[in-house]
């Protein structure tokens, strides 16, 4: 009976936040046509117009998020709350004036929430070990977590719906995970962050009708973070490794950028090299041996490929990771791990 009740529960959050967040950004695509707060979709011939700052819709939170409160109190709720206002304000800024390098410093800020209202259990599972306790040093984890998640949903959101993919291979897994546990608090944090995820996949699938620009990456980042931190501190021992196998394309994806560009922003990377160039509607891998190193690089090394073959890719390799979060969590939840 507590396992219905707690899918119930979840079913209502979702249902609540997918509708609210379906309406608001079809909502926003008007009113960006009709202000000209447009884009270009750089990867089509010819490059049509889509909608842009589509993750400004996400600071409805206070509302999406409301069935929160009479589950797991004041404190969760404004944690999830602020940490993802935060995220957003930090990519707002960047699309309006290139924050540069040190965005990925100030996004850490909004792991601040979760640390000053102690909403954390700084003894996070690691598999074959067991509870790790981190009294002094789980806050820092906590910050790093947020600049990781936020910075890497950023450089992955580069194609059609991609984002959004890699936001499921991460919540899905999870959202079985706690259904196993019994977890109510974590399943609704979930469900909610579904529900803005499969709402915003609507308008973002190829081809898409609105993007994230930075304010909807590092927002959707920083909810990502907070769902999954407070997914621990609720219940969920073990949520934090299940979520990094699934985030385990886009984490990588960030890393052998950042390593092989030496920390340079992608808005200040010259054509010359860029990690792909987009040539008679195929994206093409760089021959330039200095230039940018990233998935799509890898994935065109033999080849051109057009957008929407890309997409498939993407989805393939998240798939993959979401299935390995899964067994993952499915060995934490058996105690063989």
């Amino acid at each position: 009976m507590y396992i219905s009740e707690v899918i119930v529960s979840a079913m209502i959050s979702f249902v609540w936040a997918f509708l609210l967040s379906l309406l608001l950004l079809y909502v926003h695509i008007k009113l960006a046509w009709r202000r000209q707060i447009l884009a270009e979709d750089a990867h089509k011939t010819p490059k049509p117009l889509v909608a842009n700052l589509g993750g400004i819709v996400l600071y409805s939170i206070p509302v999406l998020a409301l069935p929160l409160l009479s589950t797991a109190g004041e404190k969760v709720y404004l944690a999830l709350v602020l940490s993802t206002v935060i995220g957003l304000t930090i990519g707002l800024i960047d699309d309006m004036r290139d924050l540069g390098l040190i965005k990925a410093l100030f996004v850490a800020l909004a792991g601040l929430p979760i640390i000053l209202f102690e909403v954390y259990i700084p003894k996070p599972y690691i598999p074959m070990i067991g509870n790790v306790r981190m009294t002094l040093l789980y806050p820092l984890v906590v910050l790093a977590f947020f600049s990781i998640f936020a910075d890497a949903c950023n450089m992955i959101d580069i194609f059609n719906g991609v984002l959004v993919g890699q936001a499921l291979a991460v919540l899905l897994p999870l959202m079985l995970f706690a259904i196993l546990v019994g977890a109510k608090v974590p399943l609704i944090l979930i469900a909610i962050g579904l529900g803005y995820v499969l709402a915003f996949l609507y308008w973002n699938r190829y081809p898409a009708k609105v993007f994230h620009a930075n304010v909807g990456a590092y927002g959707l980042g920083s909810l990502l973070s907070a769902i999954i931190i407070l997914s621990a501190a609720t219940g969920l021992t073990g949520a934090e490794f299940v979520a990094i196998i699934g985030f385990l394309p886009a984490v990588y994806n960030g890393f052998v950028y950042v390593f092989s560009t030496r920390f340079a922003p992608r808005a200040r990377l010259s054509r010359e090299k860029k990690a792909v160039l987009f040539i008679n509607g195929r994206l093409e891998a760089n021959k330039d041996p200095n230039a940018a190193l990233n998935l799509t690089r890898l994935l065109t090394i033999k080849g051109g490929l057009t957008e929407k073959q890309l997409i498939v890719l993407y989805y393939l390799m998240f798939l993959s990771s979401g299935l390995l979060a899964t067994l993952t969590s499915l060995l934490i939840h058996a105690g063989l791990i």
